[in-house]
């Protein structure tokens, strides 16, 4: 029985074509059914095709468990960090990848480019959770409740005339946020320096991390919004499509 026949078979189904009856299978490999059965069968035994009530043959659930592995296998720093390299070449900005840890931010990975002036983060920085658009797009996508918690906690210190610590301004901003797609930041931590922030989400639509970019306000407000948040965007996509 030849591999390359059977295999040939799953390379038949993708999103448009989600089942496939005996007879469609031939006709389209040009194989006799007697020839389509044996495969399926080999397939059906080890779980990578499953035949619905009406005879018809779909994708089966040997490849959830499959992709479950792959994405394990996946690290996310390291299929971030070439597609960073390419956002921070191409806004000539720096580049910076966060997680949510307990009720901070965490700076996974910290990209920075040839400038004279660059943005202060490094690689594992503590951040705010309530301050800038790396950690704010985060807590957007958290519960309600994140806010108040931290509000309890004496959390929403204030490290600027700009930096947001009012329950319901957070609320306000959190509102806005998931509105735009996107967060914007302007000297809430460090002063003179603007960020703009988007969302990584897996492939269940959880969130994942977080990516932003930040430079020196005078040189972002300078550049083309639209071009950024597109850049930023573009970015997201190619790593989400990963998870």
């Amino acid at each position: 029985m030849s591999v390359e026949k059977t295999l040939d078979i799953l390379d038949l189904f993708d999103f448009k074509t989600r089942e496939l009856t005996v007879q469609e299978i031939g006709i389209r490999l040009e194989q006799p059914q007697s020839s389509v059965y044996r495969h399926l069968k080999v397939l059906k035994d080890r779980g990578f095709i499953t035949e619905t009530n009406k005879g018809a043959y779909r994708l089966g659930y040997r490849f959830l468990e499959m992709a479950k592995i792959v994405k394990s296998d996946i690290n996310l720093s390291s299929v971030a960090f070439p597609i960073m390299q390419e956002l921070c070449k191409k806004l000539n900005e720096t580049v910076i990848l966060t997680i949510v840890s307990g009720l901070n931010v965490i700076c996974l990975e910290v990209i920075t480019p040839d400038q004279p002036i660059k943005v202060s983060s490094t690689q594992g920085k503590i951040l705010p959770l309530h301050a800038g658009a790396s950690s704010r797009i985060l807590l957007a996508h958290l519960d309600d409740k994140i806010i108040h918690e931290l509000d309890k906690k004496n959390m929403l210190e204030k490290y600027s005339d700009y930096t947001v610590t009012d329950v319901e301004g957070l609320l306000a901003l959190k509102k806005e946020v998931l509105e735009k797609g996107y967060a914007v930041s302007d000297s809430e931590v460090d002063i003179d320096v603007y960020a703009f922030g988007v969302a990584i989400k897996d492939i269940d639509k959880k969130l994942v991390a977080g990516l932003s970019i930040a430079g020196p306000k005078n040189r972002l407000i300078a550049m083309d919004e639209g071009y950024i948040i597109n850049s930023i965007f573009e970015a997201r996509d190619k790593i989400q499509a990963f998870l």
